[in-house]
């Protein structure tokens, strides 16, 4: 079982990892739909690993 810290490491490092994706682009303006969408697939691909 994971501990906190271990879980907030990999939370940082997700939200890292976004922002990241975000910057590729960084003039696009994302809807609420598109960021959704984002994120799921970010979850599901770090699901596979």
């Amino acid at each position: 079982m994971s501990t906190e810290r271990e879980i907030l490491v990999a939370q940082k490092a997700a939200m890292f990892d976004l922002i990241q994706i975000l910057k590729q682009q960084p003039d696009k303006t994302y809807t609420v739909e598109e960021l959704e969408a984002l994120i799921v697939a970010y979850i599901k691909g770090a699901e596979q690993i």
